[in-house]
């Protein structure tokens, strides 16, 4: 019996180091990581040695007969004009890389304890010496994989264990509920990595509208977040990613007074455009209530009514914006207004010697939570490798 990946990978790709016979794809480096719908297994060369689920930090990868119909035929789907790798054949695998082990910096600080700030700090201590101090505003680790995750998605949500393991080892000083500044941490530390991420929504600028984060913040409890002024019983969210889709089927099964009934998922640009995944995409394909609409530009909204730019009329009582994420600016730090990020080579902070940076603050809000991993290899493989400036 072979195994399957499920609709719930994070794209960890723990898996791909371990399978022995190189048939989980796309691995990091090859087309397609990052973008499609997770990881797949080749049924054709899988050997049933069971090593991707017992790495897996979300349990997506189990045996076949245990595995949804769905899933066994998209993993089989994904080789189905692919040619058959020959695992025994090293040929066949990436080229080797051997990266160089460093007694590296004694002191580092990583800055944010969500998926890239735990990839980073585990990095770290793998290929350091290094005794590494965290901080975080929030008083438990996890960032976006606790606080951005959608509820009724408890299997994704399970890599908080994996990061609470981290800021557990012995050189490791987690100092959770701390906001620190680039000021503060001047001389005190030989590098700062800074994984602040980009949980800012970006705005429509539509009078009245709510944003994404403030919704996500309170539907997960998020300490300091307040709920949000949602009136039903219809509701428009505009925009084609997987944040858009989850927040109309958890609108849709709202209870009480003020559920919801109808929510139209807005696309401003046609379905060849949309950025979700087919998994999210079948959680909502048969969900009463739930209508997907593309090519609309909205631009005005009166508190009942939505108006599009072409003159027509969508009937909402609650206008939500799910458009994307930006990073904010780090004082003390360049910061690109544009693309939301902090300009970088490989992670290294440009013009500010010492400092560095992961995960969306260093290439802008896109990638699951898996893929801050492989970006966390990078920026730490630049601190640790390179020709870097003198410390901070």
């Amino acid at each position: 019996m072979t195994y399957a990946i499920s609709g719930d990978c994070c794209a960890d790709a723990s898996c791909v180091a371990v399978c022995p016979m190189n048939c989980i794809h796309p691995s990091p480096g090859e087309p397609g990581f990052g973008t499609t719908d997770g990881l797949f297994i080749d049924p054709r060369t899988c050997i049933d040695c069971g090593a991707c689920a017992d790495i897996c930090p979300v349990d997506a990868a189990k045996p076949a007969d245990r595995s949804s119909a769905v899933d066994v035929q998209l993993n089989a789907s994904y080789y189905k004009e692919r040619p058959v790798l020959d695992g025994l054949d090293l040929d066949t695998w990436e080229p080797p890389r051997f990266d160089r082990w460093s007694d590296g910096p004694r002191r580092v600080v990583v800055v944010g304890a969500g998926p890239a700030g735990m990839y980073a700090t585990r990095e770290l201590l793998q290929r350091s010496t290094a005794e590494v101090t965290v901080f975080d505003r929030l008083p438990v680790v996890g960032g976006l994989a606790r606080y951005g995750v959608a509820p009724d998605h408890p299997v994704t949500k399970q890599i908080v264990e994996t990061f609470e393991r981290i800021v557990a080892h012995p050189r490791v000083r987690w100092r959770p509920s701390t906001s620190v500044s680039v000021d503060d941490l001047e001389g005190r530390y030989d590098a700062v990595v800074h994984a602040s991420g980009a949980y800012q929504s970006r705005r429509l600028g539509i009078p009245g509208e709510l944003a994404a984060d403030e919704i996500v913040a309170w539907y997960n409890n998020r300490p300091g977040a307040r709920r949000p002024d949602l009136k039903g019983p219809r509701a428009v969210v505009v925009g084609n990613g997987n944040v858009a889709l989850d927040l109309a089927r958890l609108l849709t099964s709202f209870q009480g007074p003020d559920r919801f009934t109808e929510v139209v998922v807005l696309g401003r640009r046609g379905p060849e455009s949309a950025a979700y995944t087919a998994s999210a995409y079948r959680e909502v394909e048969h969900t009463k209530g739930i209508a997907l609409r593309y090519n609309t530009t909205p631009v005005a909204w009166d508190g009942r009514a939505l108006t599009t730019a072409d003159g027509d009329t969508i009937a909402a009582d609650t206008l939500i914006t799910a458009i994307g994420f930006t990073g904010r600016p780090i004082p003390g730090l360049p910061f690109d207004e544009t693309r939301g990020v902090v300009p970088n080579d490989r992670g290294a902070v440009i013009g500010k010697p010492g400092h560095f940076v992961t995960g969306w603050i260093k290439r802008g809000a896109q990638g699951g939570i898996g893929v801050n991993k492989a970006c966390a290899q990078e920026t730490v493989r630049t601190l640790l490798t390179a020709d870097v400036p003198q410390p901070a």
